[in-house]
């Protein structure tokens, strides 16, 4: 059999989980700086102070030059013409307003465009930032954040005084955490990329809540209980921001400054952030920018929608399927230039079916059972491909007499365990991986893996009519698992699991935060009887097996492989169509997943494709063989 090396794959993956970005927090911050610092240089038409008004306009072409070098698409285009502009608002001296109105969409068109990380992942640790501000920023900033410390005395232009209450309505703590990590160029501002991520979030939870002192604790958990908001909300939109979208927003961000563990104490709600990121993808493609609204929908549906699918659909599965049909409907009419009033319709619809998708959970989420019920499908569900293959492949093994080769199929699956949960704590600590490109790795493994079990199933196959004679398989068999053989058993061990851990981990961390914490030993008692079962069918598999006369296991096992081949090109074809990057075309027809069946003409003429050519291959060694020697 043709060699895979590992070595190929992982690259291929890292590729795909990791990809290279532009410089997109870099303009971000450029951005931010304009919207607020701009009012400092122009007032009423007039150039009040000419250095800051030099600056307005340097920063203005930098956000030029940024722009156009930002992947091509529909978002570059967007950002390249707000920054232009920019640039000629700034000539003609334009009214504060204008200017935080530009600076606001190209944020927006930026955040939404491009892969950038938004939002802490960890609680800030505020007590550790007052020992960092003292050390890293008292020095220029002052003791108390005024600008007055002693390092910063005639420093051009003056250290920044955080105790500025109109500068920190205007701030988000995503602005300051992004000027922390790359400084201010042709300032004394010097980047502290030094310190961790959590540190420079910390900072800027601290730095943000130096201009405020909320008086009236009562008042605004009042408010926060009512409503709260939502994590990337809090630290992407700026005080002022959230004052003009919601009742007591300006409050609640000054709030949080110094209360940031309610924002992480609430529990994820999934089916609010997909209502939201819906309604700005339909405000995008108001304004014409069709990219930006299809990767918007994208991301209502994979960070949002996908993780209330298993408890969902327990307790209202015709439910969970309209509305996933319902998500995906948009998408296509997004992909396709649908009319403007068919797209609000279709949102409108959408947002019923989230609403009532939200009241069955909300009226199951207290149950122990739900919870239980829940766990145990997520992991049979996404456990049981991947045992079929394993259980098979090791049976195989346990047949042929080389045991030894059993080291090549745990360690595919081990080092895939691995891999999976080393990429999910990747994704929590370090970088952000986006659902689509979960989504896309996801994909392109799950095609890998049909191909090579398409061509692993023809191999058994062939060995099985091959000979006519049990002896004559049994003396070959030792001798067909060439080094090359059990490379590319390791690689389906690998593929067939790693493919499944990282959403399988997502999956059951959304769980835990929807559970109650009374009912959460349901969610380890699903996910144990999970297990117990998952190893019973391992045992089965191969118990029986080894007792079938050896070309029946052959052939069993050819037609068990083509069969998950085409299984697993359903699903890679699917979790494309669910990253938006290949179109889907609805038939009416079942959706039938134990399958891999998602009725739309994409999946069918994939699945189709192969099982003709499976057809096609076993037909012809039908044909009379000479036996060999």
């Amino acid at each position: 059999m043709k060699r895979y090396p590992i070595a190929i794959l992982l690259v291929t993956l890292a590729t795909f989980t990791f990809p290279v970005r532009a410089d997109v927090q870099g303009l971000l911050q450029m951005v931010d700086y304009m919207g607020v610092d701009y009012p400092a240089a122009v007032a009423h038409g007039e150039v009040i102070h000419a250095g800051e008004y030099a600056e307005m306009q340097e920063f203005a072409g930098r956000i030029i030059s940024g722009s156009a070098a930002l992947p091509a698409g529909a978002a570059r285009e967007r950002s390249l013409t707000l920054a232009q502009e920019l640039v000629s608002a700034v000539e003609a001296r334009a009214d504060a307003s204008r200017i935080a109105e530009l600076t606001r969409n190209l944020r927006q068109i930026l955040m939404s465009g491009f892969d950038v990380t938004l939002t802490p992942t960890h609680r800030p640790d505020l007590a550790g930032a007052a020992t960092l501000y003292a050390e890293q920023c008292a020095g220029c900033h002052g003791a108390s954040g005024n600008g007055d410390g002693p390092a910063g005395a005639g420093l051009d232009p003056a250290p920044i005084a955080f105790t500025d209450v109109e500068r920190a309505r205007q701030r988000s703590l995503f602005g300051l955490y992004n000027t922390i990590t790359l400084g201010v160029p042709g300032t004394r501002m010097a980047p502290f990329d030094a310190l961790s991520p959590s540190e420079r979030w910390s900072l800027a939870f601290y730095i943000g809540g130096l201009a405020n002192k909320p008086v009236d604790d009562a008042a605004a958990m009042t408010a926060w209980q009512r409503q709260p908001l939502l994590l990337q909300d809090a630290v992407t939109l700026s005080p002022a921001e959230l004052g003009t979208l919601r009742d007591h927003g300006e409050q609640l961000a000054l709030w949080i400054r110094h209360e940031p563990d309610v924002l992480f104490a609430q529990k994820s709600d999934p089916i609010e952030f997909t209502l939201r990121t819906l309604t700005q993808s339909l405000e995008a493609y108001r304004s014409g920018d069709v990219e930006t609204a299809q990767a918007l929908s994208v991301t209502a549906y994979l960070e949002g929608f996908e993780l209330s699918e298993a408890p969902l659909r327990n307790v209202a599965p015709e439910l969970m399927q309209q509305t996933e049909q319902a998500m995906m409907d948009f998408r296509q009419g997004l992909r396709a230039g649908m009319p403007l009033p068919e797209a609000e319709s279709r949102q409108a619809k959408l947002a019923q079916l989230l609403e009532q998708s939200r009241d069955a959970l909300a009226q199951r989420s207290m149950s122990a059972g739900v919870a239980f019920t829940s766990s145990l499908i997520i992991l049979l569900r996404e456990g049981l491909e991947a045992i079929l293959v394993l259980a098979a492949m090791v049976a195989f093994i346990v047949r042929s007499g080389r045991n030894d080769a059993l080291r090549y199929v745990h360690g595919g699956w081990i080092f895939a365990l691995l891999a999976g949960i080393l990429t999910w704590a990747a994704s929590l600590y370090l970088i952000d991986i986006s659902g689509a490109t979960r989504e896309l790795t996801e994909g392109v493994a799950t095609l890998m893996a049909a191909l090579i079990l398409f061509y692993v199933g023809f191999w058994m196959h062939r060995n099985s009519s091959a000979a006519q004679w049990n002896a004559f398989l049994k003396g070959q068999i030792a001798t067909a698992l060439s080094a090359r053989t059990l490379w590319t058993l390791a690689l389906i061990s690998f593929l067939a699991v790693y493919r499944e851990v990282f959403e399988t981990i997502l999956f059951y961390q959304a769980l835990w935060l929807q559970v109650e914490a009374a009912a959460r030993h349901a969610v380890w008692a699903g996910a144990g009887l999970a297990a117990v079962l998952l190893v019973v069918i391992t045992w089965m598999i191969e118990r029986f097996g080894v007792r079938l006369p050896l070309r029946q296991f052959f052939l069993g096992s050819a037609i068990l492989m083509i069969i998950l081949a085409v299984i697993f090109a359903g699903k890679g074809v699917m979790a494309l169509q669910e990253a938006g990057l290949v179109a889907v075309h609805p038939l009416p027809l079942p959706r039938l997943e134990w399958i891999g069946f998602y009725p739309n003409a994409q999946v069918l003429v994939t699945q189709l494709l192969l099982l003709a050519g499976a057809t096609w291959i076993f037909l012809l060694d039908r044909r009379p063989r000479q036996s060999p020697g």
